[in-house]
């Protein structure tokens, strides 16, 4: 029997705040997108045609992506409809064309090969259909072109405190390894050794690290963020022509 689950969770009334705090900005969102382009080194072109922000929330990344990046284009997904007002208002201050799209990640309204680069900064833990939304980026994708995903892992969900202040669909949360996997499988490349980053930030953990601070705890935790620079192989075909294949 086909599924009728949702092929996102929407985030709690919370949730939508806390996006928009200086806390997010700062230690979540600010860092990821400056650490992955440190993590894609000089492999990574200085510049890009068309990058895509797919699940954009409320376009705080704009300004970000096109100081890293220096994309000559954003083009920008959600599927939140309070996310996508915010969002085309920061498209409307960038200094570079942000078009702003409403479409699901696991059915994106682009062509074929359309887009040189993909953020990806955690949504695929959001999504229920994870290895349909990994496809979907990489038919997008051009051969050659690079995802950069940010994901939280499985241990940081599982912590009450997110599990009592924000949504995400069950069963669906994978750990570092399991989304490596997974993103592999969609048909990207790349080192499990230079191109992934793991960690364990203060804000991830169920004391928000005070017991790893007084030195309580010994053994290193499991990881709870992830970070993958991959690459779309430059021969690479997709398997099917229509979106949301």
């Amino acid at each position: 029997m086909e599924s009728t689950a949702p092929d996102w969770v929407s985030e709690t009334r919370f949730g939508k705040w806390f996006l928009s705090t200086d806390m997010w900005y700062r230690e979540v969102l600010s860092v990821a997108v400056t650490e992955l382009r440190e993590l894609g080194g000089a492999r990574v072109p200085a510049s890009f045609d068309r990058l895509m922000d797919v699940g954009c929330g409320q376009g705080r990344t704009f300004q970000l992506l096109r100081q890293l990046y220096a994309p000559r284009e954003i083009v920008a997904v959600d599927i939140d409809p309070l996310m996508l007002e915010r969002a085309r208002a920061e498209a409307a201050r960038c200094e570079i064309p942000v078009t702003v799209k409403a479409c699901s990640v696991t059915q994106l309204d682009l062509p074929d090969n359309s887009v040189d680069g993909v953020l990806c900064h955690q949504l695929i833990h959001h999504v229920a259909n994870q290895a349909g939304a990994l496809r979907e980026l990489h038919r997008v994708l051009a051969p050659g072109g690079f995802l950069f995903l940010s994901e939280s892992c499985r241990a940081f969900i599982d912590v009450w405190t997110v599990r009592w202040f924000f949504r995400h669909p069950p069963g669906a949360q994978r750990s570092a390894e399991e989304f490596q996997a997974l993103v592999r499988e969609a048909g990207f490349e790349f080192d499990p050794v230079r191109d992934v980053r793991t960690s364990t930030p203060w804000w991830s953990l169920w004391d928000f690290g005070f017991t790893r601070n007084i030195g309580l705890v010994k053994a290193p935790p499991e990881a709870t963020e992830l970070l993958l620079v991959a690459r779309k192989g430059a021969g690479s075909g997709n398997r099917d022509n229509s979106p949301g294949s």
